[in-house]
């Protein structure tokens, strides 16, 4: 029998931040059980990285979190017929494809190593400058020494499962066609636009990716991105999910899972 619990501390510095948006829409959405918990871990870390002062973008790494021995304890009372290893990959593959964590695969000494981000438009803006340029945007950080850094996107299968539903098996074939035949951020965009219009449909996400092949993602002739305003998301409000050392960019744009 779970022993009773006996309240919260009440310290001011023992309060987890978390995004309104955890505890409303989200709240309300998520379904699977493991991947709540392995959110509000994520939260706890990243409370953890403020604490302690660290610079750069807050991260946490695929290692920490199956070390965790509070979240592994979580994953585990939700049935041993699953080894939680397990059950947190597939939790951190569900959080990738709603939307909820960023992640990032960093080459290292030869070694792919996986790190979760929470999606702001801060860490958004940072890791599509990582991409493009590692070595500035990386200095400063605890990955000064990696080579590569590359933005892992959820499969079309993981998407399919966590905006419609099962896989049928005769649908294998076509979704690995699709995944062949349009970019990978095309199809996530195309998952989430369906939501957006509560077309939990394969058919509806299709109709969209062709529309966008024959016509172009409809963007406006000579209508330039709003550029994001790095300042805001790394001083302000979202500071405390984003490292306020980083430099100012000069210009703005917008894995494997096992650390070896």
């Amino acid at each position: 029998m779970t022993r009773p619990f006996r309240g919260f501390s009440g310290r001011k510095e023992e309060t987890i931040v978390v995004p309104k948006e955890l505890l409303g829409e989200l709240l309300a959405e998520i379904e699977d059980l493991a991947e709540l918990k392995v959110l509000l871990a994520v939260f706890r870390l990243l409370g953890a990285r403020k604490a302690q002062g660290r610079a750069g973008p807050r991260a946490v790494s695929w290692e920490e979190l199956r070390k965790d021995e509070d979240l592994q304890a979580g994953l585990e009372v939700l049935g041993r017929d699953v080894p939680p290893e397990q059950r947190l990959d597939r939790a951190l593959e569900r959080a990738v494809a709603r939307g909820t964590l960023l992640h990032l695969v960093l080459q290292r000494g030869g070694h792919a190593e996986s790190w979760y981000l929470v999606n702001t438009p801060a860490n958004r803006a940072w890791v599509a400058r990582a991409e493009q340029e590692p070595e500035r945007a990386l200095a400063g950080t605890a990955w000064t020494d990696a080579e590569a850094v590359e933005l892992e996107r959820p499969s079309i299968f993981a998407l399919y499962e966590q905006n419609i539903g099962l896989v049928p098996p005769l649908l294998v074939d076509e979704l690995e066609e699709a995944a062949r035949t349009y970019p990978a951020d095309w199809i996530q965009d195309a998952f989430r636009e369906a939501l957006a219009h509560n077309a939990r449909s394969w058919r509806y996400v299709q109709s969209i990716l062709q529309r966008w092949k024959r016509e172009g993602r409809g963007e406006r002739p000579g209508r330039e991105e709003k550029p994001i305003d790095f300042e805001k998301y790394t001083r302000g409000e979202y500071a405390d999910l984003f490292g306020s050392s980083q430099p100012k960019p000069q210009g703005q744009s917008d894995g494997t899972r096992r650390g070896a």
